[in-house]
């Protein structure tokens, strides 16, 4: 029960950029290796509110702080809502926002009384358009300007081979996205296709970033990206076939089946 959590002071830390707060091969949500900015040290009885952010920011789970003197903080006791309280939910029911940024709350008895109140609520998911996925004349339009994108022999969320691609529109951005990462982006929790392109990355022998992207072989019809590295007229099948946009490394990977 989060309102049993009493303390002379309340957290709330926000989850670190980039961290995913769904876990991508079940649809569950999951807080496992995720990093929190703290707003300052932590003390014993902190009770610490984590917020995280998929499509909405929403608070996640409360814990209670346990320091002792010469040892590092942990946690005696986390409750992790089923039921994450969403910023729409919140506002709309206490006319406050969630912070942006990492804060010790001032009043944090009050939020404390409202998140016990509101976590189990019916979740006012946002009504995610998927309207796209079905519009032939939006999908055509979106083939025409960008020409490439009618190469779908890869999923653009997972890079696995496609047999049947579904068609999801970012904007005017068309992707092609096999079954269960199209299932994933229109989860209400869901990462956007470059979002769930990253967490599939191949991870970068030299310094680790994820933050990847395709080696360009052979003659392309057009200009080329300037992030995209050109690797020669000829493709070697045991070369590189992936750069680190980091550190600049090329380097083969062995994820990437021969298309």
């Amino acid at each position: 029960m989060i309102r049993a959590m009493t303390t002379s002071r309340v957290l709330l830390t926000h989850a670190s950029e980039g961290e995913p707060v769904l876990d991508l091969a079940t649809g569950d949500l999951s807080f496992d290796g995720m990093a929190w900015h703290f707003p300052a040290d932590l003390q014993d009885g902190d009770v610490v509110v984590h917020v995280a952010r998929g499509r909405r920011t929403a608070v996640v789970s409360v814990a209670t702080v346990v320091r002792r003197a010469g040892e590092p903080a942990y946690y005696a006791h986390e409750d992790l809502l089923s039921r994450p309280v969403v910023d729409t939910t919140f506002w709309r029911a206490t006319a406050r926002a969630l912070p942006t940024r990492s804060v010790v709350l001032n009043d944090g008895e009050r939020w404390l009384d409202d998140l016990e109140r509101l976590r189990y609520l019916p979740a006012p998911w946002p009504v995610l358009d998927a309207s796209a996925c079905t519009d032939p004349a939006r999908i055509q339009r979106a083939v025409l300007e960008d020409g490439d994108v009618a190469d779908i022999g890869r999923c653009a969320g997972c890079r696995g081979r496609l047999s049947t691609g579904h068609p999801h529109l970012e904007g005017s951005v068309l992707f092609f996205l096999c079954d269960r990462c199209h299932d994933t982006v229109h989860h209400p929790f869901g990462p956007t296709v470059a979002g769930l392109a990253a967490h599939h990355a191949p991870v970068c022998p030299r310094c680790g970033s994820r933050d990847t992207v395709e080696i360009l072989y052979g003659m392309p019809p057009g200009p080329v990206p300037d992030d995209v590295p050109i690797g020669g007229c000829v493709l070697d099948p045991s070369g590189p076939d992936l750069a680190c946009r980091t550190c600049g490394h090329w380097f083969r990977s062995d994820r990437l089946e021969p298309a």
